[in-house]
C-alpha cells in the first residue's frame, strides 16, 4: 500500500496561486460593474425616496397653511356675522321705537297739523234696500238678458 496522504488534496488551491491572465481579469470586471450598477441603482432609488417623503411634507404643510387661513377667514365673516346682527337688533328696536302709537301720534300732531276727530263729523247713513243674492240658470238666454238689462235700462225714462 502506498503511503500517500490521502487525506488531503492540495491540487484544487494550486488554481487560486497561479496568476490570473487577461481573459480572468475581463471575467471578473463585468461583476464589478454590475455591482457599481446596483450601488447606483441603489442611490437613485435612496434619492428618489427622499424627494417623495421631502414633497409629501411639503404638502402636508401647505395643506396645513390652507386649513389655518381658511378657519382665520371663517373667524372673520362669524365675526362680521355677530356685527350684523347686533346692528339689525338696534335698527329693529329704533324702527319699533318710532311706529308705537304714541309717537305716530305726536308726528300726526305736530309735523302733519291733524287734530283729533270730534263727534260732530260723524255722519251715519242709513241703506234702504236689502241685501240680496240672485242666481242664474246658466242658460245662454238668461246670459244675453243679464247683457242687456243695464242697456235698457239706460233707455226707459
Amino acid at each position: 500500500m502506498d503511503r500517500q496522504n490521502v487525506a488531503y488534496d492540495l491540487s484544487i488551491y494550486e488554481a487560486l496561486l497561479e496568476p490570473k491572465t487577461e481573459k480572468q481579469e475581463k471575467k471578473q470586471q463585468p461583476k464589478t460593474v454590475k455591482i457599481k450598477n446596483k450601488n447606483a441603482f441603489k442611490n437613485v432609488v435612496n434619492i428618489l425616496s427622499i424627494a417623495v417623503v421631502v414633497s409629501l411634507v411639503i404638502g402636508v404643510i401647505y395643506t396645513n397653511a390652507a386649513i389655518t387661513q381658511t378657519t382665520n377667514e371663517i373667524a372673520k365673516t362669524q365675526k362680521a356675522i355677530t356685527e350684523l346682527e347686533s346692528e339689525k337688533a338696534y335698527l329693529e328696536f329704533t324702527l319699533e321705537s318710532r311706529m308705537s302709537l304714541d309717537e305716530i301720534e305726536s308726528y300726526a300732531v305736530n309735523v302733519l297739523g291733524m287734530v283729533k276727530m270730534d263727534s260732530s263729523q260723524v255722519e251715519y247713513i242709513e241703506i234702504e234696500s236689502e241685501n240680496k243674492t240672485e242666481f242664474s240658470d246658466g242658460t245662454l238666454a238668461s246670459k244675453i238678458e243679464e247683457v242687456v238689462e243695464p242697456v235698457l235700462s239706460y233707455f226707459e225714462p
